[in-house]
């Protein structure tokens, strides 16, 4: 029995596309930082995705390491809107605890649009 080579390519695909899932791969823990200590970095702001350790967790800023954050409602507004547009932003606040011992996120006091120069940086 002879099997053309369009029937190769075909099987082939199958075989490797059909073991394939699309995963999101999983993001490293938070950082933990002493409770109360200041905090104050940039990065990229994107929404929490999953079950935070804390229901006040609703963002990841994406910098040099990934930290959760949780905003009141003015700051929560900017960086809504951050993480839609895939802007930059520089964040301040106060590391926090939440219930359990491996969960620390950054009550965020202070969040600004980092600006762009001639729209290349």
């Amino acid at each position: 029995m002879k099997v053309g080579p369009c029937l190769l390519l075909v099987v082939g695909a199958v075989v490797l596309l059909g073991g394939a899932e699309t995963r999101a791969a999983p993001l490293p823990p938070a950082l933990l930082a002493p409770k109360g200590s200041r905090f104050e970095a940039a990065g990229r702001v994107v929404l929490h995705v999953g079950q935070p350790c804390t229901s006040q967790i609703m963002f990841d800023l994406r910098g040099k390491r990934v930290v959760w954050l949780a905003a009141p409602k003015r700051e929560t507004a900017l960086l809504t809107d951050a993480a839609r547009h895939g802007l930059r932003v520089r964040v301040s606040g106060v590391w926090k605890r939440g219930a359990h011992s491996d969960c620390a996120f950054v009550e965020v006091t202070r969040a600004t649009v980092e600006k762009r120069f001639l729209g290349i940086f």
